[in-house]
């Protein structure tokens, strides 16, 4: 459905792109929510491998981005041969209709995460991100406190 008041929700989550589209995908099913999914080119600037991952219903979209590290870091641990200790978080990008289904799926992604969803600098590109770690949590506990 087309809307011209469409609005945005985006963070980051603590855990890999793969977990966080199997977490979202069994809420939206155990909803009754119908859903299609799509890939997209994988975005550079987090990651260049993993394609996106499009998940489209009536009323949300949601884009989940696998974020490693940056393109410097990307191109040096190759070299030295050190990728596989960079491992992956995810960034969430929702355009939504309802902001009530938005509040609802979010909370329940909350509840079934065995961590908070909002950390994430135990990833090594965000180790040093104290203050994006807080905007980050904001926007987490702002979300469920509608």
């Amino acid at each position: 459905m087309l809307s011209f008041y469409q609005t945005k929700w985006e963070a980051y989550v603590g855990i890999q792109q793969n977990e966080a589209y199997q977490l979202i995908t069994e809420i939206m099913r155990e909803q009754g929510v119908h859903f299609k999914i799509n890939k997209a080119p994988p975005h550079f600037m987090y990651d260049s491998k993993h394609e996106q991952i499009i998940i489209t219903s009536d009323e949300l979209t949601m884009v989940l981005i696998y974020v490693s590290a940056d393109p410097l870091t990307r191109f040096f641990s190759f070299l030295l041969n050190a990728k596989q200790n960079l491992g992956g978080i995810t960034f969430l990008s929702i355009q939504y209709d309802s902001k009530q289904k938005l509040t609802s799926l979010l909370k329940m992604f909350n509840e079934r995460m065995k961590v908070a969803p909002w950390k994430i600098r135990a990833h090594p590109r965000f180790q040093f991100a104290f203050l994006l770690e807080l905007i980050n949590k904001r926007k987490w506990k702002r979300i469920q406190q509608n």
